[in-house]
C-alpha cells in the first residue's frame, strides 16, 4: 500500500478543484494524470466511491483510502 500516493491523491483533493472535478468524471485518469499511481485495494477503494455525494461526505471518504 502506497501511503505515498494516497497521501498526494488527498492532498490534491482538498486543495485543487479542477483536480476534483476531473476525480468525479473519472478517478483512475485523474490519478493517473496527477502521476498519481495507486494499486490493488487503492483503485479498488477509489473505484467504491459515489463521486455524486456532497464535497463534505466525498473528503471524510478520501481520506479514509488504505
Amino acid at each position: 500500500m502506497s501511503y505515498e500516493a494516497v497521501g498526494k491523491l488527498v492532498d490534491l483533493w482538498m486543495s485543487d478543484p479542477g483536480f476534483r472535478a476531473q476525480v468525479k468524471k473519472d478517478p483512475k485518469a485523474a490519478a493517473r494524470k496527477a502521476g498519481i499511481e495507486l494499486k490493488g485495494e487503492e483503485l479498488d477503494a477509489l473505484n467504491s466511491i459515489d463521486w455524486n455525494l456532497p464535497d463534505e461526505q466525498l473528503q471524510t471518504r478520501i481520506s479514509k483510502i488504505p
